[in-house]
């Protein structure tokens, strides 16, 4: 899935370091005081071998031995201080971040009056998602140098990570206060309007930074984003494109035929529509290979090998290949997730294109599932997933109250390691694990096909039971993801997702108190209509 997060900059100063985006902001030029060293156990006054008698030594003499030999001590732990600092900052542009850490706190261990090494640590800390200790740092930093905006925009960016989000803004104003010519302090702020899901404030911080820099990739990509949201389609498709361009979501080049623009005649011609991003884009966007299909002679889909048995469900797919194998002969081609932008996809044609079901279990594929006697609701769950770029995790424990149910069975399609959660918290015999019989998608649609409900954190399996018209119910973070929209418990993509939001940072107490409603409801309704039917 692309992310939202932003590619960052590193900004070279003298003196100070300045963050340029959210990520990363590792200063390369030494502190002030880098030319010190430590004091060593064997610095000694200096003596005069030539001297018998101390009578002849003039109390002038001995101060001014003193003051040579504290001189000797402060240059020594000079030299040591920057010695400790460069190591470390070797450490940190090599992607040593534990070195990095202790370096940077040996250095400061020897002399904290360092702004500079302590937001290198603060940059350090943050990226190991040490985040207080990280804030610490920058504190610290901002408490030394405060006039420097870089400091108070990283410090902004370990807020906004942090969720506390209010602080965030206080921090990255008074980088703008202090300097609103550096594009990406301009940029950070939009982020936290981002991460609030205030779209209209954040897009007006993107069109400042694009205001100084018409060509920034991450301000061009997030504007794109919000419009998306705000489901402004047309700036928001167009905007889309720039994911081409960002450093973490290459898109490789295919010189030996023509990209298609949408309005090149397709009819005779076989079009290659190739693979990019998550899993979930990928399900997500097959919706539009039908109408590429009605176009053209031939389509051939890319994808990845997880993903064929359900992309060949797909109408209008004519070959599949894996995602780097290699390709067969085609006349044009477009990356997948660029069919709404050269297709001219607007909100009305996303309803449209969205009633009907488009994918479906692979052929021959048979679910023998054997619930509990007496239930009439048989529930899928996913709870955790990916950590990056966000941890759209719901801890299982916080669905003990649907568990404990009667009349519903639960099934797992866990695939990772969290599936050790059903055991952690002595859930075998409310909870049936599949997890051993998934080993593709299409093991996952056989076996959602045959669920009443799938209940799902935002994931690859949101995706696939709304493509499979099968009813599911959606944890949603408090940041939302611009799919899913603003301020809606519905979905214009799949008419049967029914979203349960976040609406504190972190907190899934009201959502899945209110789920927990709802299933109530649905259980009690499913009861009733199986008494009345016997």
């Amino acid at each position: 899935m692309a992310k939202s997060a932003t590619t960052t900059k590193k900004r070279l100063s003298k003196k100070t370091a300045k963050s340029s985006t959210a990520k990363k902001s590792v200063k390369t030029a030494a502190p002030s005081d880098a030319k010190a060293e430590t004091p060593t156990d064997d610095s000694a006054p200096a003596t005069v071998d030539n001297v018998k008698d101390a009578k002849d030594i003039t109390a002038e003499k001995i101060a001014e031995a003193d003051a040579n030999s504290k001189a000797d001590v402060a240059s020594q732990q000079r030299r040591v201080v920057n010695d400790l600092f460069q190591r470390g900052l070797a450490a940190h542009q090599a992607g040593q971040i534990d070195d990095a850490i202790r370096l940077y706190s040996l250095s400061l261990r020897q002399n904290q009056q360092q702004p500079d090494v302590w937001n290198n640590l603060g940059v350090a800390l943050r990226r190991s998602k040490k985040l207080e200790a990280s804030l610490i740092a920058y504190r610290r930093a901002a408490d030394l140098r405060p006039e420097n905006a870089g400091l108070w925009s990283n410090m902004g960016n370990c807020l906004r990570e942090m969720m506390r989000f209010d602080e965030a803004l206080v921090a990255h104003k008074k980088a703008l206060e202090l300097d609103s010519s550096i594009k990406s302090h301009t940029f950070n702020t939009g982020l936290v309007y981002r991460d609030m899901n205030r779209f209209e404030e954040a897009l007006e911080y993107f069109e400042r930074a694009l205001a100084l820099d018409p060509d920034y990739v991450d301000a061009n990509w997030d504007r794109a984003l919000a419009h998306l949201a705000l489901g402004n389609y047309d700036k928001g498709w167009a905007g889309y494109e720039t994911r081409r361009k960002l450093a973490d979501n290459p898109i490789r080049k295919l010189d030996v035929a023509p990209e298609w623009d949408g309005k090149t005649d397709l009819r005779g011609k076989r079009i290659l529509l190739r693979a990019e991003q998550g899993f979930g884009d990928m399900i997500q966007f097959a919706r539009f290979v039908p109408l590429v299909a009605k176009k053209a002679g031939h389509v051939i889909l890319e994808c990845r090998k997880e993903l064929i048995p359900i992309m060949r469900t797909v109408s209008g797919v004519g070959t599949l290949v894996e995602k780097g194998a290699r390709l067969p002969e085609f006349d044009v081609h477009v990356p997948l997730l660029s069919l709404p932008h050269v297709l001219g996809i607007g909100e009305s044609d996303l309803n449209k294109i969205s009633t009907n079901t488009y994918i479906s279990p692979p052929a021959g594929k048979k679910v023998r599932l054997a619930p509990p006697q007496g239930t009439v609701l048989k529930v899928g769950l996913i709870w955790a997933g990916k950590l990056n770029p966000r941890d759209r995790s719901c801890p299982l424990d916080t669905l003990l109250p649907i568990l404990s149910a009667k009349g519903a069975a639960f099934y797992s399609f866990q695939i990772d390691d969290r599936r050790a959660d059903i055991e952690k918290l002595g859930l075998h015999a409310f909870v049936t694990d599949l997890g051993e019989h998934i080993h593709d998608f299409g093991d996952s649609a056989a076996l959602m096909q045959a669920m009443d409900l799938v209940i799902t954190i935002d994931s690859s399996p949101a995706h696939l039971a709304g493509a499979l018209g099968v009813p599911v119910w959606m944890l949603q973070l408090y940041t939302t993801d611009w799919r899913w929209l603003v301020d809606r418990s519905d979905s214009p993509w799949y008419p049967t997702m029914r979203i349960y939001r976040q609406t504190k940072p972190g907190d899934w107490a009201d959502p899945v108190k209110k789920l927990s409603g709802d299933f109530s409801t649905l259980l009690q309704a499913r009861l009733k209509a199986a008494n009345a039917g016997e």
